[in-house]
């Protein structure tokens, strides 16, 4: 099997934004001490309401444990992904690494959601604010991440149902279900 060269090309570019965003906070020498403050900023005018509760009543409280949490989960997730990037890029990714790389994704996805509702995103038309991008690139990020984590995902249970039915089978058989049952 080859490389998959567009999969490995998603690794590095995702996990290059997660590493900088993650060393920008590790390098900020205040992220820690301030998080608490901005996301009481964050809580008043939020357009969505669950996230205000949120916001509130747990991540506020407990702001310098979730901003330890985001630094290391930010620099970690964009290490992996690296990595894995540049195994990708080299060779197919085998299972536990696929496997790693979907657990990896879906926390990176969680922590996306995250900025993004904190920053009061918005995924529809707003005419209230015409400066706006539009769709955030944060609610695109996400999407890029989940279905990256399904390819994976996916992959990984295709090459186990080949793998299993090949196993199962004479060489003779084997050779005639992967080469459409024509010999030489």
């Amino acid at each position: 099997m080859r490389p998959n060269r567009f999969q490995a090309f998603l690794f590095l570019v995702i996990g290059y934004e997660w590493l900088v965003s993650g060393l920008d906070k590790a390098l900020s020498h205040d992220f820690v001490q301030n998080l608490g403050e901005q996301l009481q900023a964050a809580e008043r005018g939020l357009p969505y309401g669950f996230y205000a509760h949120l916001l509130s009543h747990v991540f506020v409280p407990h702001a310098q444990l979730f901003a330890w949490l985001v630094l290391v989960g930010e620099c970690a997730s964009g290490a992996i992904l690296l990595a894995l990037g540049v195994l990708a890029w080299i060779r197919p990714l085998a299972r536990v690494e696929r496997v790693l790389g979907a657990a990896v994704l879906a926390v990176a996805s969680f922590m996306v959601m995250n900025f993004f509702f904190f920053q009061g995103g918005s995924y529809f038309i707003d005419s209230s604010d015409p400066f706006d991008e539009g769709i955030p690139v944060d609610f695109v990020l996400f999407w890029i991440q989940v279905g990256l984590m399904i390819a994976l995902l996916r992959k990984n249970s295709r090459d186990e149902v080949i793998q299993s039915s090949l196993s199962s089978v004479g060489t003779s058989e084997r050779f005639n279900r992967t080469h459409g049952g024509m010999s030489k």
